[in-house]
C-alpha cells in the first residue's frame, strides 16, 4: 500500500507555476468536492492520501504550485483588493511575472506618483525571473509597485508587469 502525505515534499524546491490560462474561478466548495472524490477514487486503489494530500493533488491537476495558490485565483475575483488592506507582516496571495506566489509583506511605502506605491515581499518560494532557456535567476525577495487596487504599475502608474496581491491568507 502507498502513502502519500503531501506531494509538495517530493519537490520543495520546485518553482512556482502560474495559474492555467484555461482556469475558470471555480469556488473553494468544487475544488473540495473534486479533491474528497478523488481521495475515494485513490483509496480504492489502496492508496492512501491524507485530506490536505487530496487538496495539494487538485490544485497541482489544475495547474497550480499549491492548494494556497489554487484557493487564492478561486476568490480572486469575489473579493477586490486595496492597498489599505496591505499591512506589514500580513501573507498574501498573487503573481508576479506570471508565476503565481504566496509570501510576507516586508514594507508598504507611497512614491511621489499619486496611487503608486512601492511593496517589498519575501516570497515562499523563489520564481525565475529569466524568460530564458539558457540561463535562470531566481528571487525570493523582490521590490515593486503597485496601484490602489493592488495591481502591478510602472513607475509612471500605467499597467505593466509584476506583482499582483490578489488575497490576503
Amino acid at each position: 500500500m502507498m502513502r502519500l502525505d503531501n506531494p509538495m515534499d517530493q519537490n520543495p524546491d520546485a518553482p512556482a507555476t502560474g495559474a492555467p490560462k484555461n482556469f475558470t474561478s471555480e469556488n473553494a466548495d468544487t475544488l473540495k468536492a473534486r479533491a474528497k472524490r478523488l481521495r475515494a477514487a485513490l483509496a480504492n486503489r489502496d492508496v492512501r492520501v491524507s485530506h490536505a494530500g487530496s487538496l495539494e493533488l487538485m490544485a497541482q491537476s489544475c495547474g497550480f504550485r499549491d492548494w494556497n495558490t489554487a484557493l487564492a485565483m478561486t476568490r480572486r475575483n469575489a473579493a477586490s483588493m486595496d492597498v489599505a488592506d496591505l499591512g506589514i507582516g500580513k501573507r498574501f496571495a498573487g503573481s508576479y511575472l506570471g508565476h503565481a506566489v504566496t509570501g510576507k509583506i516586508l514594507g508598504l511605502t507611497g512614491t511621489p506618483v499619486a496611487g503608486v506605491y512601492r511593496i517589498e515581499v519575501h516570497l515562499d518560494h523563489a520564481v525565475d525571473v529569466v524568460a530564458s532557456k539558457h540561463f535562470t535567476g531566481y528571487r525570493q525577495r523582490i521590490a515593486a509597485r503597485i496601484n490602489k487596487d493592488c495591481e502591478p504599475v510602472l513607475a509612471s502608474g500605467q499597467r505593466g508587469p509584476g506583482l499582483s496581491i490578489d488575497l490576503l491568507l
